[in-house]
């Protein structure tokens, strides 16, 4: 066993494990990883830490989960933009990743004003894919987890 997997792996794994069933786990996990990829930035970390709370969810799990799918939420930004505009039949001016950055840079408030509009269609559009996201992950987990627990 290597010096990083007795110091980091190994403990990092208790901890996450820690009075934890693969259901609980799983489901602490994939609210982490859902609410992670919501399309609007900077709210994720808080929105874990209340459900953590809400449900009773392992803490450093549901953090884990968001924070390891956080490029994710940049990425599906656009797929859940599009569900959101065909949905609502609204098209608005198409956005790069570029432009979203770039607006940004104008400070935070500046940007969710000129952007406020792109976030609610992508909010949309994330709400509508939720239930098979959350169903497809939370079962895969589960499984993947019981089999890891009991070999």
């Amino acid at each position: 066993m290597s010096y990083l997997q007795k110091k980091i792996i190994l403990p990092l794994v208790d901890l996450l494990k820690q009075g934890m069933d693969p259901s609980s786990l799983s489901l602490a996990l994939t609210s982490g990883a859902l609410i992670g990829i919501f399309p609007v930035l900077g709210i994720a970390t808080v929105v874990c830490g209340g459900v953590a709370v809400f449900f009773r969810l392992n803490h450093p799990a549901i953090q884990l989960a968001n924070y390891i799918v956080f490029p994710m939420q940049i990425v599906l930004f656009f797929p859940f933009l599009t569900i959101g505009e065909a949905v609502t039949g609204n098209s608005l001016d198409e956005i790069s990743q570029t432009k979203l950055a770039e607006t940004f840079n104008l400070g935070f408030l500046p940007a969710v004003q000129e952007l406020t509009q792109y976030f609610m269609l992508a909010s949309l559009g994330w709400f509508l894919a939720l239930i098979p996201l959350f169903g497809i992950l939370y079962f895969s987990l589960k499984h993947l987890i019981s089999i890891r627990l009991n070999p």
